[in-house]
């Protein structure tokens, strides 16, 4: 085992070194042409096979283990899950066909990019080979991800980032959207070995490495489409109805251990069953047992200690990205905030918590020229997203007649940008008669819905709010772009932490994953499950319609755990102890900050026993 771990420290640094070099040099490697899997590592156990609860030589943390002792194949049969493609890795090593070309400057020729093209989930593919840096990491994942390539000698290595949440193998096996993948391509002949080193912070405890070798295709293959279109494979299931085991309930546990008389204890995984010493622990058949026993369950006790998921960032400038049509994302100042830009000016979509209001206005006045800020929409009442309000309400111009006909209802009419929000975003920013506000009032909405929709038409764009009634607070909204097609969640979506619950507020788990709900209503996919409608989260990157339904699917499962021991008479702290959120903890828990799992866990447990059921 040391001389394994000796030589992944002596990889890694070697890969690490080639990648800091400057651009790439030009190379005899040319992997152009059609190719198809022939040699696998393991042969009857690819991408999509293997028997459940089959991991043996599989190097999963405890996380790992209970996600996938907790999965319903049938969950394959949800909108969302049917048509996920491969990342690359898999695709490559999962079958099929693939095509390689280059694509060259038409002046100087030198090497821009390698493209491909796999033929399952058409997996199409840009390998950037001309030295360009990684995206930030607020920027979108995808099956492909972003990757870039170096050549050392006769040697093609390729880093990868900014992947989608994905599968190891489609039997409960699973890579978060943390991972990074490291491939390598030697060409002898007709001939590619393809390794790759997947490195996951959430569902591995050690990198899995794995080697196949590509043949060089006699003939263009006839066929290189795989197209996906989703449909409903089970009639009449709610939305809400997401398929799953609860802990210690796994109906095929030993299916697998015992067709191939494999003790229970190896079948379920783990770093050490890569090693030859670990047949030492099954040489004693109860000591064995009892071990695996111990693995099929978390440990009772206080939280799991999560690692750290940043997609924020946090040096003290505000940073703008491109989303789609003329919506740009703002960060950097708290929660994200939305600019749509256009002729008449901008449309801001909340506005941060307010240190960096200042900056704010500055990055926006360089997407709107000298045209106003002129509507601001509150998502929330929380100070994240509307701390901001005063000065950019300040900064703004409405130039709508104080004195038309329905100016009336609305006191501010021409002076600095209005500010519109669902009438419980008001009621929670101000205060009673006699009663100090906690806001100061030139940052209260003053254009107020109360139900339903609320919807404009600006810079040639329809746009819809719609209100949530019991999400995260009482007073949520998402805002649909619709030409653009962006949708604006505020925090009933983040890919950084649980839902903050706001029981005290109107919140509720059910009505969070209703609102979730609501959204992939709106929401369709260019191509396999991504792109389309794209997502800006309350906190976070940006996403599509596959990474709300991930957040959906996570707290249904989290809620119906929660539900089964109230049903059994558990009391809070019995449900805390239980960590029924461990195999979600290292991607969106924390124990210590302003909204801990204990604390999110506590606001679940509340919400279902005051009967905040589904619709």
């Amino acid at each position: 085992m040391k001389t394994a771990h000796a030589l992944l420290i002596l990889f890694t640094l070697t890969t690490a070194a080639l990648f800091a070099q400057g651009p790439p040099q030009s190379s005899g490697l040319d992997i152009s042409g059609s190719w198809y899997d022939a040699v696998f590592q393991e042969a009857n156990a690819r991408t999509a096979a293997g028997m459940l609860v089959e991991y043996p030589g599989m190097p999963i943390n405890d996380p790992g283990r209970i996600y996938a002792l907790t999965w319903d194949p049938s969950r394959l049969t949800l909108r969302q899950q049917q048509c996920s493609a491969y990342t690359p890795e898999f695709l490559l090593y999962g079958g099929g066909n693939f095509r390689f070309w280059e694509e060259r400057d038409p002046h100087t020729q030198r090497l821009i990019a390698i493209r491909m093209w796999g033929q399952i989930t058409e997996g199409d593919r840009t390998i950037w080979m001309d030295g360009r840096p990684h995206p930030p990491a607020w920027a979108q994942h995808t099956w492909m991800g972003f990757s870039t390539g170096k050549y050392d000698g006769n040697i093609l290595t390729v880093y990868t980032t900014h992947l989608k949440r994905a599968w190891i193998r489609r039997n409960g096996l699973v890579q978060s959207d943390q991972t990074t993948v490291v491939e390598h391509y030697i060409r002898h002949g007709d001939r590619i070995t393809f390794t790759f080193i997947v490195t996951d912070p959430v569902y591995l405890a050690e990198p899995l490495i794995r080697t196949t070798e590509l043949i060089r295709s006699s003939r263009d293959p006839d066929s290189w489409l795989y197209a996906c279109d989703d449909g409903e494979q089970i009639v009449g299931r709610a939305d809400d109805q997401v398929p799953h085991y609860l802990f210690g309930q796994y109906p095929y546990l030993r299916e697998y251990s015992e067709r191939f008389k494999v003790p229970l204890l190896a079948a379920l995984g783990g770093p050490e069953t890569m090693y030859p010493e670990f047949v030492d622990k099954l040489k004693d058949p109860a000591a064995a047992e009892a071990a695996a026993q111990r693995k099929l369950v978390p440990t009772p006790g206080p939280p799991h200690i999560s690692k750290a998921v940043r997609e924020e960032p946090n040096d003290g400038e505000i940073h703008v990205w491109p989303v789609q049509g003329n919506i740009y994302m703002l960060l950097g100042d708290g929660g994200n905030i939305a600019v749509q830009k256009g002729d008449q000016g901008a449309f801001v979509v909340d506005t941060g918590n307010g240190r960096l209001s200042e900056k704010v206005i500055a990055e926006i006045q360089k997407l709107v020229g000298d045209k106003p800020i002129q509507f601001i929409f509150n998502t929330s009442f929380r100070s994240e997203h509307t701390g901001g309000n005063v000065k950019l309400h300040a900064a703004g111009a409405d130039p709508s007649l104080p004195g038309s006909f329905f100016a009336g209802t609305n006191r501010d009419v021409g002076i600095g940008a209005t500010i519109i929000a669902h009438q419980n975003v008001q009621n929670r920013m101000s205060a009673p008669t006699g009663q100090v506000a906690p806001t100061p009032s030139e940052g209260w909405p003053t254009d107020t819905f109360l139900q339903g929709r609320r919807r404009k038409y600006y810079n040639d764009e329809g746009i819809e709010a719609f209100w949530e009634p019991a999400a995260v607070t009482d007073g949520d909204s998402f805002v649909h772009f619709r030409r653009s097609d962006v949708i604006v969640t505020g925090d009933i979506f983040t890919t950084t932490q649980y839902p903050v619950i706001d029981i005290k507020n109107g919140g509720s788990l059910q009505g969070e994953i209703d609102a979730l709900n609501h959204i992939l209503d709106r929401t369709i996919y260019k191509h396999e499950e991504e792109g389309g409608t794209l997502i800006i989260p309350g906190h976070g990157r940006v996403c599509d319609e596959f990474e709300v339904s991930e957040y959906r699917d996570m707290l249904v499962i989290i809620r119906d755990r929660v539900q089964a021991m109230i049903n059994k008479g558990a009391t809070v702290e019995q449900v805390k102890a239980a960590q029924l959120t461990y195999d979600y903890a290292d991607r969106f828990g924390a124990t210590t900050g302003p909204w801990t799992t204990d604390m999110f866990v506590e606001a679940a447990y509340t919400s279902l026993k005051q009967g905040r059921l589904r619709k």
